[in-house]
């Protein structure tokens, strides 16, 4: 689990920030999950609406937190420039955009059991602008999803893409508490996931009940892996003891 994922190495910093940074949520879907966001100078304050820019246009975004640590440069990567405080006319603009995800998403879901399309639809996202939505779905088969999309577009004139994801980033998505009575850490601090297998759970001297070592996607929990980084795993675990037999005397 641990090590930064972008291959071409990460320095470490002192866990400092001169206050240029802040850390917000993107709408109100994920979880608790925070990003670093450039304030550009202007001042905000904690638990502020503000516009940003994101990947996909501006986005709406909260402050929660006015002095977050910076360990490491790649934490910049997916940090966002912050363009204005959000007015009266912003917070209108998001609830009626919620609104709107809300009908998509029902729409969506009508014309799915019509069809008796073996796909469970999760949400329904739409940009800022309202120029697009994007359908997360989940699915063991691969679907031929045009037909829903062009009926969706007769009633939804926006362009719609349709986006398969797997059980771990379904419950990404909609959040939750773990059975150690935190918020799921899929939805907070991970930003990605990693292969977790039952050697992990052996090696701690787990209990090997499903039950007890799977979240709620139904996989094995990613903290299996927090406890399985140190030299002895890595080197296969601890070498047994040999029976040597002791020497003849003479």
């Amino acid at each position: 689990m641990g090590g930064c994922s972008s291959g071409g190495g990460c320095g470490i910093g002192n866990a400092y920030n001169p206050g240029q940074y802040v850390g917000i949520r993107i709408n109100e879907h994920e979880d608790g999950r925070s990003l670093l966001c450039d304030t550009m100078g202007l001042e905000v304050a904690r638990k502020q609406r503000v516009i940003v820019e994101g990947d996909a246009g501006l986005e709406y975004a909260e402050v929660i937190n006015l002095r977050p640590m910076i360990l490491k440069q790649c934490q910049l990567r997916d940090s966002r420039r912050l363009v204005r405080a959000a007015n009266e006319s912003d917070q209108s603009a998001y609830q009626a955009k919620v609104q709107r995800e809300s009908r998509f998403l029902s729409d969506a879901r009508t014309l799915a059991a019509d069809k008796r399309m073996t796909m469970k639809l999760i949400r329904a996202e739409e940009t800022f602008d309202g120029r697009k939505v994007t359908v997360y779905y989940t699915s063991e088969s691969r679907i031929d999803y045009r037909k829903l999309v062009s009926d969706l577009a007769i009633a939804h004139p926006v362009r719609i893409e349709m986006r398969q994801v797997g059980p771990r980033d379904e419950t990404k998505m909609r959040g939750g508490i773990g059975p150690c009575g935190l918020t799921l850490c899929c939805s907070t601090f991970l930003k990605g996931f990693h292969p977790v297998t039952i050697k992990m759970a052996k090696n701690q001297n787990l209990s090997l009940n499903p039950s007890k070592i799977s979240g709620m996607c139904g996989r094995l929990m990613c903290c299996l892996a927090y406890e399985d980084e140190g030299p002895d795993r890595s080197a296969g675990g601890p070498k047994k003891a040999q029976n040597i037999p002791a020497p003849t005397p003479v």
